[in-house]
């Protein structure tokens, strides 16, 4: 090893010796300013370059995938209300109808969360969980009107069983898209 080695100093701070360079450009670099990549040490200029593609959806890839994501809310929100107001018809006393109720709008959160990952093209942008959030929330607003306007008294969704199966509709729906 040579004095010039040793001699090296981190170009973002000039009193700090270091032989570490950055994987990219090759610029020095000190344990201070040094971004771990999974491809190695990288300068805070490189490490700001860009994610890969699979972990950013562009402005476009969101607002399409918002709209379809409405969309389908809308449709799964009249299929809930249409089972919850087949299960009304059943002969089920309130609250294991309630009950029933709150079971369905949990599970619904599977396909609904594999919609919006489908309509986001597998993307694993952070923000496509608020979008399935969303679309959890509506389904089940949409749900409430339509089976109140076929004479379900919507009671049996605002109590806490209603809220518990909304709830882990919603973190099931969240978590299929979790990037």
């Amino acid at each position: 090893m040579t004095n010039d080695t040793l001699d090296s100093t981190c170009l973002r701070h000039p009193k700090t010796l270091s032989n570490l360079r950055c994987g990219r450009c090759g610029d020095l670099i000190c344990p201070q300013c040094m971004v771990q990549s999974p491809v190695g040490a990288r300068c805070p200029d490189c490490a700001r370059i860009g994610m890969a593609p699979i972990f950013r959806a562009t402005r476009v890839e969101l607002a399409t995938t918002i709209a379809l994501s409405a969309g389908a809310a809308s449709v799964f929100g009249v299929a809930y209300g249409l089972v919850v107001w087949v299960l009304w018809q059943l002969p089920f006393n309130l609250q294991f109808g309630g009950l029933i109720a709150s079971l369905v709008i949990g599970m619904a959160g599977k396909p609904v969360g594999d919609f919006v990952r489908r309509a986001g093209k597998y993307k694993l942008d952070s923000r496509f969980r608020f979008v399935a959030g969303t679309a959890m929330v509506v389904v089940w607003l949409i749900g409430i009107v339509v089976s109140s306007w076929l004479g379900v008294w919507s009671g049996i969704f605002m109590n806490i069983v209603g809220y518990m199966g909304l709830g882990i509709g919603t973190y099931v729906a969240m978590s299929r898209v979790r990037p």
